[in-house]
């Protein structure tokens, strides 16, 4: 049995679903930024102190949102945590889904090893969150490029990119981990999305106030953040973090689920 083409089957639904609401979610946003696009009576409702207070815990308040990337990098609240929470449930479930489906026993008795069923999962799950991105990147570009551009629209779109991957990546090797280590499967993927909404939470504090500042380490949801992205700024203390988490999860992962019995 070719594991990796498996894998790539059992998950395609998910990903044609996620992206499929994706489209439809930018592509109604798309059409609300071409109602006010250069219309200054909106611009000026949109100056509102309360709006602005909102706008500050996205960490969006000091960005011309009467352009497309400015008004994107407001809705990237719905680019980041969707495209985390898939990585999560694709990270936290393509290993644990052998215990949930009663397969464990068979698929991990065929004349492969662990390790390289574990392979053949994790280049599934890196394979789906990729494309994932790509979709949604480059469909936010054709659906917003086409109502309005400007020379730094492309450039942004591709830093957003980078940086969604990225955060996504995160979770994901955090979901694979906790798959592996977590004696009862059913946990692993609350217990991620349990971390995930955390650091979200904590991701708007830091915008807010500047004396949890310390608190921007704790949250990859802060780690490529859009202001950073429209400014094109990738800060390496926050791609060490990055590499440190994705590559010690990932290991983990190997080393636990080598190790630990499958619940049959």
């Amino acid at each position: 049995m070719n594991i990796f083409n498996r894998e790539m089957s059992a998950n395609l639904k998910a990903f044609i679903i996620w992206s499929i609401s994706l489209s439809l979610l930018f592509l109604t946003a798309s059409s609300e930024y071409s109602v006010f696009a250069d219309n200054p009576t909106v611009a000026d409702a949109l100056n509102d102190p309360t709006l602005l207070v909102f706008f500050k815990a996205l960490g969006v308040d000091e960005i011309d949102i009467m352009s497309p990337q400015g008004y994107l990098s407001i809705m990237s609240f719905y680019i980041y945590l969707p495209l985390s929470i898939y990585g999560a449930l694709i990270g936290s479930g393509i290993v644990s889904k052998e215990e949930r489906d009663k397969t464990a026993e068979y698929v991990f008795t065929l004349p492969v090893n662990r390790k390289k069923v574990l392979f053949s999962k994790l280049l599934v799950a890196l394979f789906y969150s990729l494309a994932i991105t790509l979709w949604v990147i480059l469909f936010c570009y054709w659906a917003f490029g086409r109502i309005s551009s400007s020379d730094n629209f492309a450039p942004f779109m591709v830093n957003l990119g980078f940086g969604v991957f990225l955060t996504q990546l995160v979770f994901l090797s955090i979901g694979l981990f906790l798959s592996s280590v977590l004696r009862q499967y059913k946990k692993s993927g609350a217990v991620t999305l349990g971390i995930l909404i955390t650091t979200f939470m904590i991701s708007m504090l830091t915008q807010i106030t500047d004396k949890v500042d310390f608190l921007k380490y704790f949250t990859p949801f802060q780690y490529f953040n859009v202001n950073d992205m429209l400014s094109g700024t990738f800060r390496i203390e926050f791609i060490i973090l990055t590499v440190i988490i994705v590559f010690g999860c990932i290991s983990g992962m190997f080393y636990f689920y080598n190790k630990r019995d499958l619940y049959i």
